[in-house]
């Protein structure tokens, strides 16, 4: 019984942080939302009035016959018109300019939240997933800033002020016709729950679809070649299908409020008219203030039918910002101390001290009380079976994780003393998937080093042995390569990646199985670049093809997370352990 109640409960103060969070972006805006309100304010003013004059007219006009005032109508209407007109218009333009910036606040805090939180977060979250979010539910977000209060507000304001009337004019009447309103407030509560359920299990759903598309344009090579085609497309059925049984529910329950309230107010004005009709033969009530009463009633009764249906926008924008605020929720696993030491200088000793590692996504611990020592200058290189941990010792050289036990130095410096962003700047890294970004040669290549100069950009490409193909390019450096470099050959990509890493003289150059993806003759290619830039700095190598390691000064032998040997190529081949199992099965 205890489970329902601490549900709602839940949910109700779920749903007061996330307007707490909405709230802390339209703040900026107050003037201009005082402004939009000043406006409804007088635009709901100005419907009253209409109401109130339309019994008198009506009586004056069509019954009594008053020519003066049908003068006085068409004189004094089209002012009023003018008037409402330009209030709309004010009205209408502050709340989208209000709605407009809050989610380009909105948007910015997002993609520079995303940039500060940790790889780990990366590993959790599909790409696909947070770019939905990102564009989905922030369009659904939008409306609910933009339009909810614009609609809302005015809509709100116009009953509030139909009411009055409807008091003012007969108040025993009032009372009768808003009985409705507890039961009309009634059905949407229960109705504004399964809407936003089915809305927020929808958006989990789209983020899947944009999952499946992503993966099968990414993989189309694949699909082809294995006739995967149709498995692919059954795939993708089951989740359109969900997606299409989740969006009926929500339109189930938004459809089931717009009659629910024609009814009750159809009962209601029934009820109305029996009664007014009652009091005019008694004599306690005017045919101008029935009609002034009708008209305040049916003016009350469409913006209170508005109400009811931007109900479900709401609740599919409140849906939609829960999804964004899950991701602003998030803290980075990898804490930067208040006060950190800067390191202007690296002569690139790195040490560890006893290391242990589990990454958070995994139950079984990658490295177990790790310790070694590199010097400044030297060639180290890490080897062993696939998940003995090679690359989580470059993650954690980058900060991209903290160890779980144990201490990781450079130059005698705690890393955890450092910020991540100043002891980066002393590092180069190239990776076996080189990632390249849809621009020029040149902005690649200086995303190392912001703001290099051509001569230095050049001077870094001819060291990584990317000159002459940049050269030939027919913009050369200022050539396009497209969505994750496609016009450049494997070997291409990685002898950018490698000017990118070197244009920084960083002291410390990580190599995560830089040449592990390509042919002979590109493999060739890119270790002869790399050699050529090895001297004056500590390289931590991670290879997989233990020719590239051969020249090392020192080899790493690590299997499930733990040391178990070390020593020069010869010295690890006379050992006649792991290493040399390891070098036979590939030779």
């Amino acid at each position: 019984m205890t489970e329902p109640v601490t549900r709602a409960a839940y949910d109700k103060a779920r749903f007061r942080v996330l307007i707490k969070a909405l709230i802390v972006y339209l703040k900026p805006y107050k003037n201009r939302l005082l402004q939009a309100a000043a406006s409804m304010v007088v635009l709901a003013g100005i419907k009253n009035a209409v109401i109130y004059i339309s019994g008198p007219v009506i009586q004056g006009v069509f019954i009594n016959k008053d020519m003066h005032m049908l003068h006085l109508i068409v004189l004094g209407l089209p002012a009023l018109l003018i008037l409402r007109m330009l209030v709309e218009y004010s009205n209408g333009y502050l709340m989208s300019w209000v709605g407009q910036k809050a989610v380009q606040d909105i948007r910015a805090d997002l993609f520079t939240h995303i940039h500060r939180l940790s790889i780990e977060f990366y590993w959790r979250k599909r790409s696909s997933d947070v770019m939905s979010r990102v564009i989905n539910d922030l369009n659904n977000v939008q409306s609910t800033v933009q339009f909810i209060p614009l609609y809302g507000v005015r809509d709100v304001l116009t009953v509030i002020a139909c009411i009055g009337l409807l008091f003012y004019i007969n108040w025993k009447l009032a009372l009768i016709s808003l009985v409705v309103l507890p039961l009309i407030a009634t059905i949407l509560g229960v109705l504004g729950k399964k809407m936003r359920k089915a809305s927020a299990e929808s958006n989990v759903i789209v983020g899947e679809i944009s999952h499946k598309f992503q993966e099968s344009l990414q993989g189309m090579t694949v699909v082809k070649a294995f006739n995967y085609e149709e498995q692919a497309i059954a795939k993708f059925k089951i989740s359109n299908d969900a997606y299409f049984n989740k969006m009926m529910r929500y339109l189930r329950a938004t459809a089931m409020s717009g009659p629910v309230m024609e009814f009750t107010s159809g009962l209601v004005l029934i009820g109305i008219v029996y009664m007014s009709g009652n009091a005019i033969f008694n004599g306690t009530m005017t045919t101008a203030q029935f009609f002034s009463f009708l008209a305040a009633y049916v003016t009350a009764y469409v913006p209170l039918k508005n109400i009811a249906n931007m109900n479900s926008k709401l609740q599919q924008g409140m849906a939609a910002w829960e999804r964004i605020y899950q991701i602003l929720e998030e803290k980075p696993t990898v804490i930067i101390k208040a006060s950190t030491k800067n390191i202007e200088k690296l002569d690139g000793k790195i040490e560890f001290k006893g290391v242990n590692y589990k990454y958070p996504s995994r139950d079984t611990q990658v490295l177990k009380d790790l310790s070694f020592t590199i010097n400044p200058g030297e060639v180290a290189a890490f080897v062993g079976p696939s998940g003995s941990g090679k690359t989580t010792i470059v993650h954690l050289l980058l900060r991209f994780f903290d160890p779980v036990s144990g201490r990781i130095e450079a130059d005698g410096h705690d890393l955890l003393d450092l910020d991540t962003t100043d002891l980066r700047a002393h590092m180069g890294l190239v990776t076996q998937d080189t990632i390249l970004f849809d621009d020029t040669v040149y902005k690649n290549i200086t995303i190392g080093l912001p703001g290099a100069s051509m001569d230095e950009v050049i001077d870094a490409a001819k060291a990584a042995d990317a000159h002459a193909f940049i050269a030939a390019m027919p913009q050369g450096y200022e050539t396009v390569l497209g969505e994750r470099g496609v016009k450049l050959s494997g070997g291409q990509r990685q002898r950018l990646a490698i000017a990118r890493a070197i244009i920084k003289h960083p002291k410390i150059l990580l190599l995560d199985e830089a040449t592990s993806n390509l042919d002979t003759a590109s493999e060739q290619a890119v270790q002869g670049a790399i050699e050529r830039i090895l001297g004056g700095r500590t390289v931590v190598m991670v290879a997989h093809r233990l020719s590239t390691v051969k020249n090392a000064d020192r080899i790493f032998v690590l299997k499930k997370g733990e040391l178990a040997e070390t020593g020069t190529h010869a010295e690890l081949l006379k050992l006649g352990g792991v290493y040399k199992g390891l070098y036979e099965a590939q030779t």
